[in-house]
């Protein structure tokens, strides 16, 4: 009987290919996610015109928290006791914040690409154009495009104040470690930063949880306080 090598080897192939692919599987990070034990955020290495903008803040004036605007995705994810939600779908992530009510659909692609950025949210130019892959038993989101001007990354801590310049592109890796949701994202900006930032979360499993409307208004966001008022 004569027997197609050429075939027969293709067909090998093909159904190698396939039970590979069959028997991965994307790691399961859906469910509602809450911080508890805020990160310590080490010292950022800032240029001198990094510097510069950090010394030069003034929340009263420069904070976007206090017209409802998110700094970054920083920001909003090292905020304690705030769930967000996230969804995977076969060619997206989505992931709802409750801080700043802000929804997120970023686009999946595979580790070599094509990589093409879609905004994760046209209104709010500091949060830049996302796209995602995995990575095996990771989830990696990239980031760039945060607008034409230089702004804040940070407002809470001694952090606040601290630049994302438009050079800025990060880089959100998630990965699951001992039954936590694991978030790292590190920040590239050689304008503002002498080496990347890096900021790792630690996220707990909430299955009771809801992510609820914040329903921000600003002109209660920028109310000061007494003390603020008097001084």
């Amino acid at each position: 009987m004569f027997i197609n090598k050429k075939n027969l080897l293709g067909t090998v192939v093909v159904a190698f290919c396939a039970a590979t692919t069959a028997a991965w599987a994307a790691p399961d990070f859906g469910g509602v996610w809450v911080l508890y034990n805020a990160e310590k955020f080490g010292k950022p290495a800032l240029t001198a015109a990094g510097l510069a903008f950090k010394e030069s803040y003034n929340f009263k004036q420069d904070d976007p928290a206090l017209k409802c605007i998110p700094a970054s995705w920083t920001r909003i994810y090292s905020n304690p006791n705030t769930p967000f939600e996230i969804t995977q779908n076969d060619d997206s992530i989505e992931i709802r914040y409750e801080l700043f009510d802000v929804e997120r659909t970023v686009p999946l692609t595979t580790i070599s690409g094509p990589f093409e950025h879609i905004p994760n949210n046209p209104d709010l130019p500091t949060l830049g154009d996302s796209v995602a892959w995995y990575d095996g038993e990771q989830l990696l989101i990239h980031t760039k495009n945060y607008g034409d001007e230089t702004r804040i990354l940070s407002t809470i801590r001694g952090w606040a104040g601290t630049p994302q310049s438009p050079l800025m592109v990060t880089l959100e890796r998630y990965w699951l470690e001992e039954g936590s949701l694991m978030v790292e994202i590190t920040h590239f900006d050689p304008l503002m930063y002498d080496e990347p930032l890096v900021v790792v979360y630690p996220f707990t499993l909430e299955p009771e949880y809801e992510v609820e409307y914040y329903g921000c208004e600003p002109e209660s966001a920028s109310v000061l306080t007494i003390s603020e008022s008097d001084g």
